[in-house]
């Protein structure tokens, strides 16, 4: 699984906004827990998820990449993070409000490791906590992988992703940034992310042994299925 250490310094500006993330996230505290005061992201990159709560939640996130943690406690310097594995971590506290989105999950390609993450997400909850998430799902891992490959410019250089298929259920993105640096030469970096997805209802299944699964729709807001875009769960 990439570390995203050489992408982090890029991430921000290619990703562009996640507000509609941050909205859906809200809608659902708002709706299942008001009175949620801590929350933890798993997977938190540059922390541009999480500082859409900063000002109404204790915020705690967890990393593989040092780069990117970095990045996250500059831009919130109050939140404690962590930098691990999301499946199976051990943080020896509790939240009210866990969430695991901008397909992070996906990033885990075997199902044992699926399985250690809802394991310890129960875990770590308070009572009457909300896990929320979001998956690609195989139908768009296939779509994406379809395509040849996309380039898009930003503000200091160029980046190029080519998506390979490498299973019915996997692929890995290929991102390779350039910029120019201070002597004219052009500086490369390149990524090799895996992402796996796993059928709807097996996921749907698995959930439902550790939790309360609240609402199951896709980014239309529509009944999702496996040919769906991104699925979101929210949980208790």
């Amino acid at each position: 699984m990439s570390h995203y250490d050489q992408f982090a310094p890029f991430y921000d500006t290619v990703m562009g906004d996640r507000g509609d993330v941050i909205d859906i996230i809200s809608d659902a505290i708002t709706h299942h827990h008001p009175a949620a005061k801590s929350l933890l992201e798993l997977g938190c990159g540059t922390g541009s998820i999480m500082a859409g709560f900063a000002d109404n939640f204790e915020l705690h996130g967890i990393d593989q990449s040092a780069n990117m943690l970095q990045i996250a406690q500059h831009k919130l310097p109050s939140a404690t993070l962590h930098q691990g594995t999301i499946a199976g971590s051990e943080l020896h506290q509790q939240y009210d409000v866990i969430i695991c989105v901008f397909d992070t999950l996906n990033h885990l390609t075997d199902y044992s490791d699926w399985q250690k993450l809802l394991a310890s997400t129960k875990k770590h909850l308070c009572s009457n906590g909300l896990f929320i998430f979001d998956m690609n799902t195989i139908g768009r891992l296939q779509t994406l992988s379809s395509i040849p490959s996309f380039i898009q410019d930003f503000k200091t250089g160029t980046m190029e992703m080519i998506i390979e298929p490498v299973a019915a259920n996997e692929v890995i993105w290929h991102v390779t940034i350039q910029e120019p640096a201070a002597d004219g030469a052009i500086q490369v970096y390149q990524e090799r992310v895996h992402e796996a997805s796993f059928p709807i209802d097996q996921v749907t299944a698995e959930l439902a042994t550790r939790f309360e699964v609240l609402e199951r729709f896709d980014s239309n807001h529509e009944q999702p299925t496996d040919s769906s875009d991104r699925v979101y769960f929210v949980c208790r």
